[in-house]
This record gives structure tokens, sequence and C-alpha cells, in this order.
């Protein structure tokens, strides 16, 4: 839509990047309460855990604020670089979201592995 209502290169990067992720960071929380509520709900209770909360909360957030750096200027570096080689707007946002997302997954599993983030050194913690 976007497309066809600008002719602004930048303007339809931004908008595509922004929208893209607004609508993953809506998902991402539902999911990921979905699949962690066990992780910091106490079982008898069902009170939350807000010590294991934060702990957890702190490493999601350092982990995606890396991913999405990475992930939203290579999106809109190459979204802007594939509409001036004349492809279109889908095309554009689609192989710039494959690329950019297989760039970011692989920068965020080196660093994740390199210091160990979500990995148990030490089951007591």
């Amino acid at each position: 839509m976007s497309a066809e209502y600008s002719v602004d290169k930048i303007l339809n990067s931004a908008l595509t990047v922004i929208t893209g992720f607004l609508t993953y960071k809506i998902v991402f929380a539902i999911l990921f309460h979905i699949d962690n509520k066990k992780k910091y709900t106490k079982r008898l209770t069902g009170k939350i855990n807000f010590r294991m909360l934060k702990r957890i909360l702190i490493r999601m957030m350092f982990a995606s604020s890396v991913f999405d750096s990475i992930n939203n200027i290579a999106r809109f570096i190459l979204i802007i670089q594939l509409l001036k080689w004349n492809y279109s707007a889908i095309e554009a946002a689609t192989f710039s979201s494959i690329i950019a997302s297989s760039i970011s997954y692989l920068v965020i599993n080196i660093i994740v592995k390199y210091i160990h983030m979500f990995g148990s050194r030490n089951k007591s913690s």
C-alpha cells in the first residue's frame, strides 16, 4: 500500500521496517508469555516469581535488542537498495526480510553461544 501512495523509497523502507517490527514484537510477547509462563510462575500458588521473571526479561531484552538492531538496520538498507534496483515493494520487503533475519539469527546465535546466555552453568541460579 505504501508503494502505491509514496514515491519516496526511504519513507517506504522506514514504514515497512516499523510495521514489521511492531507486528513482530506483539506476536513475540504473546508467544514468549505462553511458552515461558511456567518458568516464572510458582507451581503451587500460581504467583509470579518476579526475581526469575526479571532475570529472564533482562536476558531477553539484551538478545532482542541485538537482534532487532541488526535486523532493522539491515532490512532498511536492503529495502532501499532493492527498490533502487527496481525490485517491486513486495519483492524488496520479502528478500530484505529473509536476508536480514538470516544475518540477525546468525549473529545472535553466535553471541548467545559465546556468552552462554541461556545455558545453565550453575543450576541454582
